[in-house]
Order: C-alpha cells, then sequence, then structure tokens
C-alpha cells in the first residue's frame, strides 16, 4: 500500500487522540454571556436553547465546537444537546440533525447526548420562520421520542464515527415531592432501560452528594451509566458506585468544583473508572484537555498537599483509555493498538 501522504513526525509525541467525556453543545456560540453570575447564564442558556435558536445556529455552533476540539487533538467528544442538566434541546430532531451535519463536516468523532427535561411538562419551545416565532408546547412523549429518532436515524453511522446517547435530569432530593416527583422517577427509569436495551450509555449532569443515593434507589445505576461532576460524594456513595460499575466524569475546570470536590483518587481506589470533561467551552473554559488534566492533578494534589498524587501518567489514561472506557468505545479508540481506529495526534514536542 503506498501512503499517499507523509508526515514528518520528527520531534513530536505520537499518542492516542483525547477523549473529553462531558461537554454541551451550544455552549460555543454564547461563551461569556452571564458576565461571571451563575444565574445569569442559566438564564441565557434556557433562552437560546429552548425559545431562540434555529437549526443554523446548532449546526454552525458544532463546527465551531469540533474545531476547537481539533486543534487541542480531541478527537472524541460527547456533547449533550443543551446546557445545564436539564435544557435540551429535543422538542424536534431538526436540531439534533443540524449538529449532526456540523460535526460530520470537521471529521471528528461525537457522542451526542439527547433525553428529556425535568417535569412538569409540557414545556414551552419557539421555532423560526424568517423573523416570526412560534411557540408551542412539548411532552415528555415528544422529547423521548424525538430521541429515539435520532437514535435511529444516527447511532453509530458514518463509519462509526457518530454516536448517540440517552440522558434524563439528574434528580435531587427537592425534586421528588408531590406528582412532578413521581413523574420525573419514573421517566428517568424509562430512558434509562431505552437506553440500556439498545446498547447506549446513559448520562445524567450534575451529580453532588445524595443523588447517587436516589439513582441507586430508583435504579437507574449500572456499568453503562455515567455521571457527570459527580462532587462531595460520601464514602457510601463512592461504594455504591463502585458496586453498580457505574462511571464516573471528572470536570476539574468547572463552577461545580469549586463548589465541592469529586473525590477522585478515592473512587479510583475504590475501582471505579474515572474519566475527565471540559464542561464545554463556555461560560469560562475550553475544549483544551492539556488543560484540564492540569487543572485535576492541582486540584487533588492541594487537597492532599501532596505532589505526588496523580501522576501524569494517570490523567493521560483519563483522557484516553479510561475515558474511551466510559463510553462503551475502548476497543475502538483510546490506546495505539493493532486493529483500533487510527485517532492519531502528534505533539510538537520543540514548538515554544
Amino acid at each position: 500500500h503506498q501512503a499517499g501522504e507523509i508526515i514528518d513526525a520528527r520531534g513530536m509525541a505520537i499518542m492516542p487522540g483525547f477523549v473529553d467525556s462531558h461537554a454541551h453543545a451550544g455552549h460555543g456560540l454564547i461563551k461569556t454571556l452571564g458576565g461571571g453570575r451563575s444565574d445569569l447564564w442559566y438564564r441565557a442558556c434556557q433562552g437560546a436553547y429552548t425559545v431562540g435558536s434555529t437549526p443554523e445556529f446548532w449546526h454552525a455552533e458544532a463546527q465551531l465546537a469540533a474545531l476547537e476540539r481539533l486543534r487541542f487533538g480531541v478527537t472524541t467528544g460527547i456533547s449533550l444537546l443543551g446546557g445545564g442538566d436539564s435544557i435540551m434541546r429535543t422538542d424536534d430532531p431538526v436540531y439534533g440533525d443540524a449538529h449532526m451535519e456540523g460535526v460530520l463536516n470537521i471529521g471528528t468523532r461525537s457522542v451526542v447526548a439527547v433525553g428529556t427535561t425535568r417535569p412538569p411538562h409540557p414545556l414551552t419551545y419557539a421555532r423560526w420562520d424568517g423573523g416570526g416565532r412560534t411557540d408551542y408546547p412539548v411532552s415528555f412523549e415528544k422529547q423521548l421520542a424525538t430521541s429515539l429518532q435520532l437514535v435511529d436515524r444516527w447511532h453509530r453511522t458514518h463509519e462509526d464515527r457518530l454516536h448517540v446517547a440517552l440522558l434524563t435530569p439528574t434528580l435531587h432530593q427537592e425534586h421528588l415531592d408531590g406528582a412532578a416527583g413521581e413523574d420525573a422517577v419514573a421517566q428517568a427509569r424509562k430512558v434509562k432501560r431505552l437506553a440500556y436495551e439498545r446498547g447506549l450509555v446513559f448520562t445524567q449532569d450534575g451529580h453532588t452528594l445524595g443523588s447517587v443515593r436516589i439513582a441507586q434507589d430508583i435504579g437507574i445505576l449500572g456499568p453503562r451509566t455515567l455521571l457527570s461532576h459527580a462532587t462531595g460524594l460520601d464514602e457510601t456513595e463512592i461504594a455504591i458506585c463502585a458496586e453498580t460499575g457505574t462511571c464516573i466524569v471528572h470536570n476539574p475546570s468547572a463552577v461545580a468544583a469549586i463548589l465541592a470536590r469529586c473525590p477522585v483518587t478515592e473512587l479510583l481506589d475504590a475501582g471505579v473508572v474515572v474519566a475527565i470533561g471540559s464542561d464545554a467551552t463556555a461560560p469560562d473554559r475550553s475544549a483544551d484537555m492539556f488543560r484540564h488534566m492540569q487543572q485535576c492533578m492541582h486540584y487533588h494534589r492541594t487537597y492532599f498537599h501532596d505532589p505526588s498524587w496523580l501522576p501524569p501518567g494517570k490523567v493521560l489514561e483519563m483522557c484516553t483509555i479510561d475515558a474511551a472506557r466510559v463510553l462503551g468505545l475502548d476497543d475502538e479508540i483510546g490506546s495505539l493498538e493493532p486493529g483500533k481506529k487510527a485517532d492519531i495526534i502528534l505533539v510538537d514536542l520543540r514548538r515554544p
């Protein structure tokens, strides 16, 4: 076989492409909105993603985010189709379609997480036709049907570069009261069951102390469940993750990591697979996994007052083979081995 192109890699490190295990589609085009205030930032997310965005928005942002990932050697990333843990653009498949087409144009590998929002339903969404806005109600059933359409249309397509995951909002104690709480539990169980039946990753965003217990009680943990942030967990919740095979994605540069610590080293000691995520490029972050690896190392070394914790090789695993493992893709990507996909990056070691 004659190579079409030969790359001179002298002076470079040859590595598997990085995997960003948690990010949000849409964030790339609303970066810095809210001026550093979380309440204004979430209002901006909600407005943009439910009533303010068009398919063109999702297509353009997908390209921008994929390009930024590519710039930092990220060849695979998971993107929730919306912001926060409960603002999903799943009222119509056209928005997910637009995101997928945008990623395809760049050439990276993407896992797009779609799903349902927190009760009560229906929720108000809007579409735009020219300058006209049409509001309409969206039920849980509609969001689930939209998500399953995207699964059927895109999962493991285009040379296996596009995958789809399912999600529901993380449930905390305040979400469990009354009829809305009963609906939330039933919906989470249903979506998790569908994800496992179809061989998909089931993910939730924003776990913290107490929510892992709730997830265990309602039966949505397991080896294909990926919990994001997971801050403030106690010994019991760490043990629950280990016993159920539930995976964790740590986002060391996120605001959540400032408010409480994800016990990464304790989870690793318990046998839990932990990956690193960027939490997307907004409101104040980037797709640079080197930044997030370094942040992770400093974060936990500072906690233990010991610079030997989380050596570089381990955090590198958390962005490569361990990250591939939490997405169920470790037989395809995450390491340089015969038979795996050629997701290879070169890092110029001579560059200033």
